[in-house]
C-alpha cells in the first residue's frame, strides 16, 4: 500500500509538472508562423443575456428551447461554467436536473473557454464577426460585446486572436460593411493595440473567408481586388488572410491573379472527406499542390483540419445523425498527420465552439448522461469509446507540439494523452 501511494504521488507530481509547463506557455503575438489557430464563432445568446436581443441566438428555432427547435448537434460540458452565464431549457437530465446553456455575450463564458486554452497550452483564435450578422444594430452590438470580451480573455490568459469576417450571405455592400467595421475595432475598440492581438509579417493580421465561393458571387474578383489594396496601405493596413474554396487553384483569371496578392491563404475542408482515405486523397490532390503553390508565390498556407460532423438539428433532420463520426479522434489526428507531414508551419482548427456543425473542439458532454434525456445530441461516447470532455483540447494541444518542434510527428495519437 505504502509503494502504491508513492508510485500514485510520483504520478501526480509528474503530470503536475508537465501542467504547469504547458500553462507556462505564452505564444508569440508578432507572428502567425508555427500556430495552431481555431475559429470561435461566438455567436451564442441566450434571452436574459442582458443583450437585449431576447433570443436563443444559435441554440433553438423560434425562441423554442426545447429539443423539437434545437439547431446544434454536441451537446456542450456545462459543469464549470458559472452559475450567471447559465440560462435554463425546457429541457432535463436523466436525474432530472434542468438543463442549461450558456451565452458568449457574457465575459465569464469567454473568459472560461480561454483558461481551457492557456491550460491546454493553445494559441488562440479568430474571432469571428459575420458580416450578415453586424451589418444590423442587434447583431453588431453581441458581436461587439464578444470581441470586448475575447480582448480581455485573451490578455487575461495570455492567448492570441485576431479577427475573420465571414462574408457568406453579405450581399454586394459586404466591402463597404467590413471597411467601416474594421475602423470601428482599430478606432473605438483599438482591439489592433492590445497586446494580444495577432500580427504578422509586421502588420496585424486580418482574415476574410469565404472569397471566390460560388455562394459568395456578389464579392467578386474586382471588389476583391481593390480591398486587398485598401488593407495593404494606410491607417487601416494589414497582413490578410483568405479563407478560400479547396477549388480555388482551378479558378480562372482574373481570380488567381487577387490570390496571389493575398499574404495566406486558408483553403476550406470542412465536409469535403468522411473518413481516412478521403483525408489521404484531399492530402494528396488538395494540400500537397496547394502548398507547393503558395511556396513559389510566397504566400503563406494554413490548412484546415476538423474533428467530425454533425448537423443533424441545423438541418431539422434531414442530414444524417452524427453524419462524419469522429472516431475518437482518429479522424481529426489522421488529418493533422497528413497536413504537418505535408510541410504546413501553421494549421486552422475549424472550430472551437461550433457545435451547429458538430465540429466543436472544446469541452462537451462525454457520455449520454450529460445531455439532455429524449433529445438528439451527440456525446463523446456515440462511436463507442469513454472518452474525457477535453480530449480533443488535448488533441489540439499535440498538434501544437507537433507545429512547434517540440514532439515528433506521428500517425497514431500520442499515447501520453490521458484518458
Amino acid at each position: 500500500m505504502k509503494l502504491y501511494a508513492l508510485i500514485t504521488v510520483l504520478a501526480a507530481t509528474v503530470l503536475t509538472a508537465a501542467g504547469s509547463r504547458a500553462q507556462g506557455y505564452v505564444p508569440d503575438a508578432t507572428t502567425l508562423d508555427k500556430k495552431v489557430m481555431f475559429g470561435y464563432q461566438g455567436w451564442f445568446g441566450t434571452p436574459g443575456d442582458g443583450s437585449g436581443n431576447g433570443a436563443w441566438k444559435h441554440w433553438f428555432r423560434n425562441n423554442q428551447p426545447d429539443s423539437a427547435h434545437a439547431t446544434f448537434d454536441y451537446w456542450p460540458d456545462m459543469r464549470e461554467y458559472p452559475a450567471d452565464v447559465q440560462e435554463a431549457t425546457n429541457m432535463v437530465y436523466a436525474n432530472g436536473q434542468q438543463a442549461k446553456l450558456f451565452s458568449a455575450y457574457k465575459y465569464a463564458t469567454v473568459g472560461l473557454h480561454f483558461k481551457w486554452m492557456k491550460e491546454h497550452a493553445l494559441d488562440g483564435v479568430f474571432a469571428q464577426r459575420f458580416v450578415t450578422e453586424i451589418r444590423g444594430e442587434n447583431g453588431r452590438k453581441h458581436f461587439n460585446q464578444v470581441v470586448r470580451n475575447i480582448k480581455q480573455a485573451s490578455e487575461k490568459y495570455e492567448r492570441v486572436y485576431c479577427i475573420m469576417y465571414d462574408i457568406s450571405g453579405a450581399g454586394p455592400r459586404w466591402k463597404e460593411i467590413i471597411m467601416r467595421d474594421w475602423q470601428y475595432l482599430v478606432d473605438s475598440l483599438q482591439i489592433t493595440k492590445g497586446k494580444s492581438y495577432l500580427h504578422h509579417k509586421g502588420k496585424p493580421l486580418l482574415a476574410i473567408w469565404g472569397l471566390g465561393f460560388d455562394h459568395t458571387a456578389f464579392a467578386t474578383a474586382q471588389a476583391t481586388d481593390s480591398l486587398l489594396q485598401w488593407f495593404h496601405s494606410g491607417k487601416y493596413a494589414a497582413t490578410i488572410m483568405g479563407g478560400l474554396n479547396n477549388t480555388w487553384m482551378q479558378q480562372p483569371e482574373p481570380w488567381r491573379s487577387v490570390f496571389n496578392k493575398l499574404d495566406v491563404i486558408s483553403p476550406w475542408a470542412v465536409g469535403r472527406f468522411k473518413d481516412a482515405a478521403g483525408a489521404d486523397k484531399f492530402c494528396n490532390t488538395s494540400v500537397i499542390p496547394d502548398k507547393t503553390y503558395c511556396d513559389q508565390q510566397h504566400i503563406d498556407y494554413m490548412p484546415v483540419i476538423w474533428p467530425g460532423f454533425s448537423w443533424y438539428n441545423l438541418r431539422n433532420g434531414r442530414s444524417p445523425f452524427n453524419q462524419i463520426p469522429r472516431n475518437g479522434g482518429n479522424f481529426f489526428w489522421h488529418q493533422s498527420y497528413n497536413v504537418i507531414k505535408a510541410g504546413a508551419h501553421m494549421v486552422y482548427i475549424a472550430m472551437y465552439d461550433e457545435v451547429d456543425e458538430g465540429t466543436a473542439m472544446f469541452k462537451v458532454a462525454p457520455v449520454a448522461a450529460q445531455k439532455p434525456a429524449h433529445a438528439q445530441f451527440v456525446s463523446l461516447d456515440q462511436d463507442g469509446l469513454q472518452l474525457p470532455s477535453d480530449w480533443y483540447l488535448q488533441l489540439a494541444g499535440a498538434t501544437s507540439n507537433i507545429v512547434r518542434g517540440k514532439a515528433a510527428n506521428s500517425p497514431n495519437i500520442p499515447t501520453s494523452l490521458k484518458k
